[in-house]
């Protein structure tokens, strides 16, 4: 796998005035991430794993038609961290929602919760 150059991506980019940086800033909203782990329950029922695996995707995607769930998804290697979510909600808000997951409520996943801030990204 190649590396990017990184010199030479952002030297086509100019450099932001102080002033941009701060009007970005005032945009800057506050979320909440999740990161899912593993829960301490074996996974070896099989018809379990899927019937859970659907109420998981169920819940996250009532979340996200809520507007409650900005960002979603699965790690895509072997981790620790099994899913991470970034919520628009406060701390305790986005706790409770990541807690009312049924994979999170069989023991599957445990959640850790984490304050965070972003400006709105350009694309």
């Amino acid at each position: 796998m190649n590396s990017p150059n990184i010199t030479a991506l952002l030297a086509g980019v100019p450099d932001p005035t102080q002033e941009q940086m701060m009007e970005m800033r005032k945009a800057a909203g506050s979320y909440t991430v999740v990161l899912l782990r593993k829960g301490p329950v074996p996974r070896d029922d099989e018809a379990r794993n899927t019937e859970l695996q659907f109420a998981h995707l169920q819940h996250l995607t009532k979340l996200t038609m809520l507007g409650k769930l900005a960002l979603n998804g699965p790690v895509l290697h072997d981790h620790d961290i099994l899913g991470i979510s970034i919520y628009a909600a406060d701390l305790n808000e986005a706790r409770a929602l990541a807690e009312a997951d049924p994979k999170v409520q069989a023991g599957y996943l445990t959640v850790e919760a984490i304050p965070w801030m972003s400006v709105p990204g350009i694309r």
